[in-house]
């Protein structure tokens, strides 16, 4: 199954975070996707200052539908930095990974033109 197809758990806080196997094991399925600092981590560079807060724009609505948040922050006036982590676990989440894959997967689609 596509990481980006699969359901968000809306109850996290009870299992553990997942393991560096684990995280091996899914790390593939997250292309320009890289582990940092124990996050799940990827750079994305814009245009210009605009181009950028359209983008953390569209992943705040992204991961406001599943209510599973990245940290955001813009550097430089058009670098865009993300990272997913689990809070409620304290570490990395299947979840996690899902959104990953699901906001790499929009992004492929709105630069090819169809959003």
């Amino acid at each position: 199954m596509n990481l980006s197809s699969e359901p968000i758990s809306q109850d996290v806080a009870d299992t553990a975070p997942l393991t560096r196997r684990e995280i091996a094991d899914l790390l593939p399925g997250v292309p320009g996707w890289s582990l940092e600092d124990r996050r799940l981590a990827a750079r994305f560079v814009c245009k210009g200052f605009c181009d950028a807060v359209a983008l953390l724009q569209d992943i705040v609505r992204l991961s406001a539908r599943e209510n599973h948040h990245p940290d955001i922050c813009i550097r430089e006036g058009r670098i865009v930095d993300v990272a997913w982590y689990t809070y409620a676990i304290g570490g990395l989440s299947r979840n996690d990974f899902v959104m990953a894959a699901r906001l790499s997967e929009w992004l492929r689609y709105r630069q090819g033109g169809i959003l």
